[in-house]
């Protein structure tokens, strides 16, 4: 049985501004509230931090009206970064991404830095294209192209786009409309890559269990075509990940699922209880299934 006992969390943060990240870890009390999915929308981060110095609320405060540039001795040295990691004894990565707005107020007697962040922002709303791709080239080309015009985000995954295109193609305008016009709008961003998956695929790799000794809390719930279900914190499963649920109430659902949904919230202090909880969507696995073959296609990941 997993041993959920003593969470814990680390949160880094690059101001850019020439001096060293800020590491903030228990007993700093934090409260957050983390959406990944695998929608053309960004990944978002909210969280709140107690009591921090002066000098830390000074370096991490963000103005949302400038999208996130940092000048740094004359020179625009990109977005203040932001990376939260939680867990159990071992700490997994929940968000990374860009520093949309911070700011800090009083109240009570605390003092609370509130962070808003996104995943790719600062790349998503600021990068552009002027060129052309020569004919020959498959759809999956002209995908990994555009991603390679991003500064920051890396290569996370591009599957079976294999259409090769008979002419030319001009790609002029903003990267990301053009990923989305390109795929369909099957792109997503997630911990600083690029991802583009059909319906019928998923990320390759390990298949995480959800039962009762994982820490589920409620029952599977149907919702159209994705399964919902909520458990204690499970930082270790990732989006497009394949999972096995083992449900002892509903066992109609038991089976093989992958993530398309990841909301992490709940606050951990050294100081003060409240809970930490993850919902998990999961791809219903008979919209793919045909006679014998599996439900996804594994993609291999950057």
């Amino acid at each position: 049985m997993n041993v959920k006992f003593g969470r814990n969390y680390r949160l880094t943060i690059d101001p850019k501004d020439g001096g060293p990240q800020i590491i903030i870890t228990l007993p700093f009390t934090t409260a957050f509230w983390v959406q990944r999915n695998n929608n053309s929308d960004l990944n978002r981060l909210d969280i709140d931090i107690y009591n921090l110095s002066e000098e830390h609320r000074n370096r991490i405060f963000q103005d949302r009206f400038n999208n996130g540039a940092v000048v740094l001795n004359g020179d625009q040295v990109g977005p203040r970064t932001i990376v939260f990691e939680a867990g159990y004894g071992t700490l997994y990565r929940i968000f990374e991404g860009d520093i949309f707005r911070a700011s800090s107020a009083r109240q009570g007697t605390d003092i609370i830095t509130r962070i808003e962040a996104r995943d790719g922002h600062y790349d998503v709303s600021a990068t552009q294209v002027f060129q052309t791709s020569q004919s020959g080239q498959t759809l999956g080309d002209i995908l990994k192209t555009l991603i390679g015009q991003f500064p920051n985000l890396k290569l996370g995954a591009v599957g079976n786009y294999s259409d090769s295109l008979s002419r030319p193609v001009v790609l002029n305008g903003n990267v990301y409309d053009l990923l989305k016009q390109y795929s369909e709008n099957k792109v997503y961003i997630d911990s600083g890559k690029v991802y583009v998956l059909r319906d019928a695929e998923a990320i390759e790799g390990e298949i995480a269990t959800i039962n009762d000794a994982t820490g589920i809390l409620e029952t599977p719930r149907r919702d159209d075509g994705f399964l919902s279900i909520t458990t204690l914190l499970e930082a270790g499963i990732n989006m497009m990940q394949q999972v096995k649920i083992e449900s002892t109430v509903q066992k109609v659902y038991n089976g093989q699922y992958a993530v398309i949904g990841i909301l992490h919230q709940g606050m951990i202090s050294a100081a003060a209880s409240g809970h930490c909880r993850s919902t998990f969507n999961l791809l219903a696995p008979n919209l793919f299934q045909q006679g014998n073959q599996p439900a996804f296609v594994q993609v291999p990941s950057q």
